[in-house]
């Protein structure tokens, strides 16, 4: 956000950035439990994508609702409760007897959830300086990514150990000892005097003034609907009908990719830091050049080479955006500003996959990733004619106060 931050150890960014990624294993946990619960609660395929979605559903609705709980309430206290009721559902839901009661839980976990991963981005933000505020969204999203890879490796240990149920406890009980961390050693983040001269005099439409904003809003759609989209449904649908990928080589590239983009985190953060808007438009360039090689890709060598094009863009498509998003809203306001981030994400992560199974079922593989390109270069163009630099030598970005 715009103006000085408040200073935070290094402890601290780490706790913040363990609750939101415990949060993010915990919607992985249900994954290789699926076919259990199945069987035991009779439930059919479409039941248990309800079960899934329900908890995506959940963080949808919640984003905004949560930012704006983060801007009037202490942002300390409302991630560490949000935590706790995360950890108090995951604990419930081992109990859980039937679907109906299983896809409430997932339904309020998500809720809980939502408001961990949003009041999360906007805390963080709180406590770095615009000169690392790169370097400290690309250790967040590190986190996010050993979360997303943690919760099935968990579910799957722990139900052979101990029963489907048992990750449910293990993952609790970790989440509760991290509350008690957070309470301990998370210091409060005081409101200074100016951010709340800011909540009276700007509004919250206000931030729909800021082409920036509007621009960085826009990319948050398109990298979640490239990402659940085009990497998790037309990547497979591609590797398996068209370059003759196995499952088992995919699932492993996948996991590979997920290393290699934690490997990048340090170099994503430093390049951050130096320019916001070139690593953005660049990324989603090269994202669009991947589709189009993918949609070519009826042999297994031309699909990795777009499947590593794509999959080293990815590892911009978190950090940068984020950070650029805190440069653009005003501090009194960065718990609304990243819960519409949120949202614009979220929704492309919803309709991304719907879009381009339809467009697969319609037209094909070829079509559907020549598709996919387009919008990545259309918001490439898009950020690059609308958005302002925020940092280095280019910065030409004024804060919204200042207009």
């Amino acid at each position: 956000m715009s103006g000085p931050s408040t200073a935070s150890t290094p402890a601290a960014l780490v706790i913040v950035c363990g609750l939101v990624a415990l949060t993010q294993a915990s919607w992985g946990l249900i994954i290789p439990v699926l076919p259990v619960y199945a069987e035991e609660f009779g439930a059919s395929a479409f039941q248990l994508g309800l079960v899934v979605a329900a908890f995506s559903m959940s963080r949808l609705l919640v984003n905004i609702p949560a930012g704006i709980l983060a801007d009037r309430a202490d942002r300390r206290v409302v991630i560490i409760a949000a935590s706790a009721g995360v950890a108090v559902v995951l604990a419930v839901t081992a109990g859980a007897q039937n679907l109906e009661v299983l896809f409430i839980l997932r339904a309020v976990l998500g809720l809980f959830g939502g408001v961990v991963i949003t009041v999360g981005q906007a805390l963080l933000a709180d406590m770095t300086e615009v000169e690392s505020r790169g370097r400290s969204m690309a250790t967040l999203q590190a986190f996010q990514l050993a979360g997303g890879a943690i919760g099935p490796a968990l579910g799957g240990i722990t139900a052979t150990l101990w029963g489907p149920r048992g990750a449910y406890f293990i993952a609790s009980g970790i989440c509760l000892a991290m509350v008690v961390v957070a309470m301990v050693r998370l210091p409060r983040q005081p409101v200074k005097a100016r951010e709340r001269e800011e909540r009276g005099s700007v509004k919250p439409m206000h931030l729909f003034r800021d082409p920036s904003f509007d621009s960085a809003s826009l990319v948050g759609f398109s990298v979640f609907f490239l990402r659940f989209g085009g990497m998790q449904t037309l990547v497979p649908l591609i590797a398996y009908s068209s370059a003759g990928i196995s499952v088992m080589t995919l699932g492993i590239a996948l996991s590979a990719l997920t290393v290699v983009n934690l490997l990048q985190v340090r170099l994503v953060g430093r390049i951050s830091d130096k320019t916001r808007k070139i690593p953005i438009v660049v990324s989603l360039v090269i994202t669009a050049v991947g589709y189009v090689i993918f949609s070519f890709s009826h042999h297994w060598l031309l699909f990795f080479v777009a499947f590593v094009i794509v999959g080293l863009a990815n590892g911009f498509s978190g950090a940068t955006p984020a950070a650029y998003l805190a440069d653009v809203v005003p501090p009194a306001m960065s718990g609304i500003g990243v819960g519409v981030y949120r949202t614009f994400g979220d929704f492309g992560g919803l309709v991304g996959p719907i879009a381009i199974g339809a467009l697969v079922d319609l037209s094909g593989n070829q079509l559907a990733a020549g598709a996919t390109a387009a919008l990545a270069l259309t918001m490439a163009l898009v950020f690059l004619l609308l958005a302002k630099e925020t940092v280095g030598r280019r910065a030409t970005w004024k804060p919204l106060e200042g207009r």
